[in-house]
């Protein structure tokens, strides 16, 4: 009786794996993809003014391996999202709280744009984004879709600033959004092979994104915020990575004396 029951289960397993290995037709991934980029479009005009803290570890690779990476700081912000715009004030640098500006290393790469200008890249009708399903998995009790996604350079927004060069790059990555609301719980871009000049040879740019979103209380009310952000990005035979983790969210008081320090 032991060995029938096992027999069952597995074939019922099997039946699920089976389902779930199975696309959607056409017309079901036209919906969700559909139903992702109107959440993403609409994903700013559902928060509300908000802080939170940012914990940001930089390290760099001379080597260009990822096998050799060296802290250049530790950054602690306060974030707010005020308006629809993001700004920040930098808290403490490698646990300091004095000589912010000088403890920064310059000319790495700064991360920026978690919090909803990295979807607008991906899901705005302008940069024409196409779509492919890849698979589908349960993440928190929640049916999520994935999809891999191809974004021109000819209609590609995004644009990496190397010094005074300003390049437009095609993007590549996938999507996780819940399938039945296409809220997204993950993005992962990575930039095509792009190029600047220097000293007459070609220095590799470029940069790879993998923000996770997941649900946050602020004001008794649940919004789907980024938790954690990894950036990578390489300049010639040096690559600079971002861990972010953020922490602590909270509702913006607009009485509060906050000055950030982009001074918006």
């Amino acid at each position: 009786m032991k060995g029938k029951v096992l027999f069952l289960l597995s074939m019922l397993w099997l039946g699920q794996a089976a389902r779930a290995a199975t696309p959607p037709d056409a017309a079901d991934q036209k919906a969700i993809i559909a139903r992702m980029r109107v959440a993403a479009l609409s994903y700013a005009d559902h928060l509300q003014d908000f802080l939170c803290t940012e914990f940001l570890t930089r390290t760099v690779d001379p080597s260009g391996t990822g096998k050799h990476w060296k802290l250049l700081e530790t950054q602690e912000l306060e974030l707010g999202y005020i308006s629809h715009q993001e700004h920040s004030k930098t808290l403490k640098v490698n646990g300091k709280t004095t000589n912010l500006d000088k403890r920064v290393k310059r000319a790495y790469w700064m991360p920026g744009g978690e919090f909803g200008s990295a979807l607008l890249g991906v899901f705005e009708p302008r940069v024409a984004a196409e779509f492919e399903w890849d698979h589908e998995e349960t993440s928190e009790g929640r049916r999520t879709c994935v999809f891999r996604f191809h974004v021109p350079v000819t209609t590609s927004s995004y644009v990496i600033q190397a010094d005074q060069d300003h390049v437009r790059m095609a993007l590549r990555g996938a999507v996780t959004a819940v399938c039945e609301t296409g809220s997204v719980t993950r993005l992962q871009v990575e930039t095509e092979p792009a190029s600047v000049k220097r000293g007459g040879r070609d220095i590799a740019i470029g940069m790879q994104l993998d923000v996770r979103y997941g649900t946050v209380h602020i004001a008794e009310r649940e919004y789907l915020l980024p938790l954690t952000a990894t950036e990578t990005a390489p300049f010639g035979k040096t690559l600079t990575k971002v861990e972010i983790r953020f922490d602590q969210y909270r509702k913006y008081d607009s009485s509060s004396n906050i000055v950030f320090d982009d001074g918006k």
